[in-house]
């Protein structure tokens, strides 16, 4: 009961947590929106704007559960009594700071990405994958920094690092299991329902948001398609879904 009451607290905690990095996101892709994808709109209209925006929800979504697929298992090892109990140096280490270094990590390559994105977006039309950076590696960065100037582009980057030191000043409050008194806080008194919330209700969010859909299919590319315009839809993309693809 101990475990799944812990369990129960932390899935809490990450659950408000991915609902602001979810919004971070989203205000990439309105950054993105803003400062180019705008200028080529060749008069779509703002339904069509606003479904990019909201199947973008999903790509983020997407993205976000395969990052939180092994937040599920560290979450259920560091509730355990053993990993409570336990007075090893290296286990009260990983049990106080795995989740805030994951954590920490993670959002640095989705600001990273979203930031060098927005960047090569602007000169290209669609999204910086994989295959870009080892054709031409970061040379877009210094034809963008000429086309757009030194404040602004300067401007862009401090945005994505204060959106990064931001999330890991939020994660570490949210996150860090020390500064809670999970044995004296209960969220049910049911077994069941502590089951429900600490193992079954988790897993199945995860597991839907990583594949992005409730079809047989997981989510892909063609799910983007929500106009004639291609740079509407490769705003509809994730930076991070698509930098292992091919466009």
């Amino acid at each position: 009961m101990n475990a799944l009451n812990r369990s129960s607290q932390i899935f809490m905690k990450l659950l408000a947590f991915n609902g602001s990095v979810l919004f971070a996101m989203t205000l990439q892709r309105l950054v993105l929106f803003l400062v180019v994808v705008r200028h080529w709109l060749f008069g779509a209209d703002g339904v069509t704007i606003a479904s990019s925006f909201v199947m973008g929800l999903r790509f983020d979504l997407c993205v976000l559960g395969f990052i939180n697929i092994p937040l599920l298992f560290v979450t259920w090892a560091i509730c355990s009594d053993y990993f409570v109990n336990s007075q090893n140096k290296f286990v009260q280490f990983f049990r106080k700071w795995s989740l805030g270094i994951y954590l920490a990590i993670t959002t640095f390559v989705i600001h990273l990405l979203g930031m060098l994105d927005l960047m090569y977006f602007a000169g290209n039309g669609r999204r910086w994958t994989y295959y870009d950076w080892q054709k031409s590696g970061l040379d877009f960065v210094s034809q963008i920094s000429e086309k757009w100037g030194f404040v602004f582009t300067t401007g862009v980057v401090v945005l994505f690092i204060f959106l990064w030191a931001f999330r890991c000043m939020v994660q570490l409050y949210r996150a860090e299991l020390q500064k809670t008194p999970l044995q004296s806080e209960r969220l049910a008194q049911s077994k069941v329902l502590l089951i429900l919330l600490g193992v079954v209700l988790p897993f199945f969010v995860v597991a839907l948001a990583a594949r992005g859909t409730w079809t047989a299919h997981h989510i892909n590319a063609e799910h983007a398609e929500v106009s004639q315009n291609p740079a509407l839809n490769q705003l509809t993309l994730s930076p991070v879904w698509a930098f292992d693809k091919k466009f």
